[in-house]
């Protein structure tokens, strides 16, 4: 399965709880709920899990699954643990700007090396 149809699973699997919301739902209420810290990790968790499985199956090397590696485990998990640890683990708290930015290069460094 290519890396886009994972993404896309991953994120839908993310969002159907908000799709039971609907419109009743404030807007301020809707976007806490995407960017909650339980949904910035799973996101991230799901791109490192899919990276890890494209190397198995020798869709990257080596050199680009540690350059993944290494950004999710000395840059963006560091953060986000900090992040819950300062929540007392409520991963339903509202994830910082910096904790969201960094996922966001991450996906995006996950995609640049996939080719996905």
């Amino acid at each position: 399965m290519k890396f886009s149809k994972l993404v896309l699973l991953a994120g839908l699997a993310l969002a159907t709880p908000l799709a039971y919301q609907g419109c009743a739902t404030a807007p301020d209420q809707r976007v806490q709920a995407v960017q909650t810290l339980g949904t910035v990790g799973a996101s991230a968790k799901a791109a490192m899990d899919t990276a890890t499985q494209l190397l198995k199956v020798n869709q990257i090397t080596v050199a680009q699954w540690q350059s993944i590696a290494n950004f999710y485990d000395t840059k963006f998990q560091p953060s986000y643990n900090l992040a819950v640890a300062a929540v007392q683990a409520n991963l339903s708290s509202i994830a910082s700007p910096d904790v969201i930015n960094l996922s966001a290069q991450f996906l995006a460094l996950v995609a640049q090396l996939t080719g996905k």
